[in-house]
This record gives C-alpha cells, structure tokens and sequence, in this order.
C-alpha cells in the first residue's frame, strides 16, 4: 500500500492506495474522498497545486496486516550449505 502523508497551514492529510482504490483522510482520520481505483498520482498533483506539501510518502504493510509476509523464520532450516545426515557423526 502507497501512503501519501500531506500537510498545509497546520492541516494534515493522509492519502492511501491499495488494491481497492485511493482514500484520503483528514486531520481526524475520517475519509475525506474516497475512489475505488488508484487516483494517487492524480490526487497528489490536485493538493500540491493547493500548496499542499509532502511530508512523507512511501510504501508501508496496510493496516492490521503483518509488517513482513508470513514465510520461513531466519534460520530454521539451518546454515547455507550445512546438512546434518544420518550418516554424519555430530548428528547421532
């Protein structure tokens, strides 16, 4: 999800941008406009030529979700390139 975080004269809004479309919120986290396709470049360029100014813009995990995709932890398959067997005498 793409986060767009705008500020102007002490307002502030927070647009976001996911697979269901772009939502802008206002200082107190209610949807100001809502579309249920990605406008955010579209969007971005109407508030910057309000005078709205970027505070931060990036990628981030949607809310409630992880903030990694599940998969294999670090480590549990062990080291690169060692195999411990049955043959192998640390194993037994």
């Amino acid at each position: 999800m793409r986060e767009t975080k705008l500020e102007r004269a002490g307002d502030r809004r927070v647009m976001r941008t996911d697979d269901a479309g772009t939502t802008v919120l206002d200082d107190a986290g209610k949807v100001a406009a809502e579309h249920g396709t990605d406008m955010h470049e579209t969007l971005l360029a109407d508030f910057q030529a309000e005078g709205w100014q970027v505070a931060a813009d990036g990628d981030r995990a949607p809310p409630g979700s992880p903030a990694k995709p599940p998969g294999a932890v670090a480590g549990d398959s062990g080291a690169p390139g060692l195999k411990a067997t049955e043959s192998d005498p640390a194993s037994g």
